[in-house]
């Protein structure tokens, strides 16, 4: 037996579902393509062989040695943030002990919102000698970005090895 509500029921439901979830999908795509558009990201040498190095030399690499892959330095200004506001991540790391050929380095880096993946904001694999290195990655919070707390991942792996940072920021 049908309630008195069902029809009722029925049409509510039928403007959640038609007239609700498309404006609900185009804010969370124009989120991602607001996103996907101002992503910037610059990895450059510091240091490293046949290059001016501040360190002393038995420090710069381990020649053929072990493979020591290590975070020296990781930032993420501003750690507060409004809507259209800009975040630049920066990672400086170090790699010695590759062979001459180098190193295959893959740097992944990831946007979580409440410890749930929204975008990867960078995904590389390329070549890299020893040496130090930097990564800026920036980016312009999307208009339509959600107040609350969010998370970059930064990670960096190759020979077997990864180190992975956690840098946050709230948006206001």
């Amino acid at each position: 037996m049908r309630s008195p509500l069902f029809p009722v029921l029925l049409g509510v439901l039928s403007l959640m579902l038609t007239g609700c979830a498309p404006q609900y999908r185009y804010k969370v795509e124009n989120f991602f393509d607001d996103l996907g558009r101002s992503i910037s990201q610059t990895t450059r040498r510091l240091t490293g062989d046949g290059q001016t190095n501040r360190r002393p030399a038995k420090t710069r690499s381990t020649s053929q040695g072990t493979l020591v892959l290590k975070v020296l330095q990781t930032s993420l200004k501003p750690v507060s943030v409004h809507p259209g506001d800009k975040v630049q991540v920066v990672l400086r790391y170090s790699i010695a002990g590759a062979s001459a050929q180098g190193l295959q380095l893959e740097e992944k880096s990831i946007l979580l919102q409440d410890g749930k993946e929204l975008v990867v904001l960078k995904e590389e694999t390329s070549n890299k000698e020893n040496g130090e290195w930097e990564n800026t990655l920036s980016f312009v919070v999307p208009s339509s970005a959600k107040a609350g707390k969010y998370m970059v991942t930064m990670r960096i792996s190759g020979q077997g090895q990864s180190r992975t940072i956690q840098r946050s920021f709230t948006v206001l």
